[in-house]
């Protein structure tokens, strides 16, 4: 048996807003931060939410083929905004990833977003405007599928995960159980924090760098070598990113499987000084499932002997006041 999380001591991270929960029949906005999303996958992913029992608005230029000027950039942002201005859309998901968000950053202006707070989920090029929202807006998001990615079938993992986050403020489920894979037992609680690698790491410097302090920081790259993997974690250490880090959360880094052992060694040789327990293989990131996780939201990380889990600690989604947490759906 692990031993249990001790008690935190009051935090003086900043707290961060809780959109409202989606109820069926509420409008969802499709947008396209970054490269357009293929016209077939996104038919699919938008019947997929429909069929779920949700509308769906997509972005007006969400098909249209990027050039990435500065003139494009401003539409795009306004665009992106306009989701946020538009009382009727209750949540919001990126219609893919690709290249691009960073480029709209300069073009959004903070307030709108912390005057209407909304769920927004995405993932690979998306961190990036998840890092500036919790920086700059005072909001929380979710790391999870963009709308290509899904299928109309409430049993597929990706999916479900996706509607319960949506829907239930404070699921019970143990997030990637059997699947993730312990590489240093025990016990952390902190602020999930993270997403991408890359784009995490162009955070530094910024004035939305990501806040690793009490921290359980989630990380997932795609098809890049172990060194580039190597480097971006190097950065994060020598800019002193680690040193509040509670416990790491390794997402899938698609490494060429003569790299993974080599990967597992180096990362332990790593950390080894920081003494917390972390996960690899977790069911988040660029292949399948995608299971959306709760990022600024406070959560315990467990890890056992073989597998771990995440589970929530707080509240991610508002709540009536005076209600108690809803039960998880699964």
């Amino acid at each position: 048996m692990l031993p249990p999380t001790p008690p935190d001591e009051e935090s003086s991270l900043p707290p961060l807003l809780r959109p409202a929960p989606l109820a069926k029949g509420d409008l969802i906005g499709v947008v396209a931060p970054s490269y357009s999303p293929r016209p077939g996958w996104l038919r699919r992913g938008c019947h997929a939410l429909e069929r779920a029992g949700y509308r769906v608005v997509l972005d007006q230029e969400i098909l249209t083929q990027r050039r990435f000027n500065v003139a494009e950039d401003e539409r795009r942002a306004e665009n992106f905004m306009g989701m946020w201005l538009n009382p009727e859309v209750k949540a919001v998901i990126g219609g893919t990833g690709g290249y691009g968000a960073v480029r709209m950053l300069p073009h959004l202006e903070p307030e709108i977003f912390r005057r209407n707070p909304k769920i927004f989920v995405g993932y690979s090029d998306i961190t990036a405007l998840h890092l500036w929202l919790m920086r700059r807006a005072s909001l929380r998001v979710w790391h999870g599928p963009t709308v290509d990615d899904l299928i109309p079938s409430t049993r597929d993992p990706t999916m479900s995960s996706l509607l319960t986050s949506m829907t239930n403020p404070r699921p019970a489920a143990r997030i990637g159980r059997d699947v993730a894979r312990s590489v240093r037992p025990g016990r952390a609680t902190g602020r999930l924090v993270g997403g991408n690698l890359s784009l995490v790491q162009q955070t530094i410097g910024t004035p939305y760098e990501i806040d690793t302090r009490d921290s359980i920081l989630f990380l997932e790259e795609t098809r890049d070598p172990m060194s580039y993997v190597d480097e971006r974690l190097v950065h994060l250490r020598a800019a002193g990113l680690l040193r509040g880090v509670r416990g790491i959360v390794l997402g899938q880094f698609s490494l060429d499987r003569s790299e993974e052992e080599e990967f597992e060694n180096f990362l332990l040789d790593l950390v080894s000084d920081l003494g917390i327990p972390i996960l690899t293989d977790f069911p988040a990131g660029h292949e399948v499932p995608n299971l959306t996780l709760p990022i600024g939201t406070e959560v315990e990380l467990v890890a056992e002997e073989q597998t771990g889990w995440l589970v929530h600690r707080e509240d991610a989604l508002s709540t009536p006041e005076g209600a108690a947490p809803a039960e998880s759906a699964g």
